[in-house]
């Protein structure tokens, strides 16, 4: 009995674009037990030109992908920053993501590869809804604008959490796998795999004195480091 379930009923909505093209009469005259009115109607239309400003992690999870939670959304959104960069990601490249694994990673290209699917994301994105992440700051002002950072083994001054929350608000990108496209492994005490994966490929490696100092704009020069 609700104003979604009597759109279904009546055939105006059967997914989930549909509701951007309905209209305030449209509306206002679902049935009678659910009539709405005018006013209550141009409220809603309202709401839904509001959500097409949505964040793009809230839309990567709206999309429904199974094993895709809220917290993934937001980590894929912050690691590619565009809905089509996410959708043509190998699966290599989105496990590069932080807690991104093979099974989340087949998920996201069996969505991304369904016809039904690619049909469903471009009718959203012709009803307007917003594909970028938009930054809240100018580029200039992230001294790790683009960097890409791993994170292994304990920090003594801050958690993982912590490290990763500031590693974004300085513009970096935090992956949970070394690649060739890693910038920087900082690496704390009792560090995994990670650290001699890191030295295989070359890439450098940091303590979190290192990583310090790159947040506050300096440069790195433990190029190698041990922890």
């Amino acid at each position: 009995d609700t104003v979604a379930g009597r759109l279904v009923d009546n055939g105006l909505v059967q997914s989930l674009p549909d509701l951007y093209r309905l209209t305030a009469v449209q509306l206002a005259h679902i049935p009678v037990e659910v009539r709405l009115g005018l006013k209550s109607a141009n409220k809603i239309r309202g709401s839904l030109e509001r959500s097409k400003r949505v964040p793009l992690g809230r839309l990567v999870f709206g999309l429904g992908i199974r094993h895709v939670g809220e917290r993934t959304a937001q980590l894929l959104a912050e690691h590619f920053g565009s809905l089509d960069r996410i959708a043509s990601a190998s699966a290599e490249d989105l496990q590069e993501v932080e807690e991104v694994g093979p099974r989340i990673a087949e998920s996201l290209r069996k969505f991304f590869a369904s016809r039904t699917n690619q049909n469903l994301i471009e009718r959203l994105r012709n009803h307007g809804l917003r594909f970028e992440r938009e930054e809240e700051d100018t580029p200039q002002a992230h001294p790790l604008s683009g960097k890409v950072f791993v994170l292994t083994g304990t920090l003594a001054g801050m958690t993982r959490e912590e490290a990763r929350t500031r590693i974004l608000a300085a513009g970096g990108k935090v992956s949970g796998s070394v690649s060739k496209n890693t910038d920087y492994v900082v690496a704390g005490d009792q560090p995994g795999s990670k650290l001699p994966r890191a030295r295989q490929l070359g890439v450098e490696i940091v303590q979190e004195t290192g990583l310090l100092r790159l947040l506050s704009g300096g440069v790195s020069t433990t190029r190698g480091e041990r922890p």
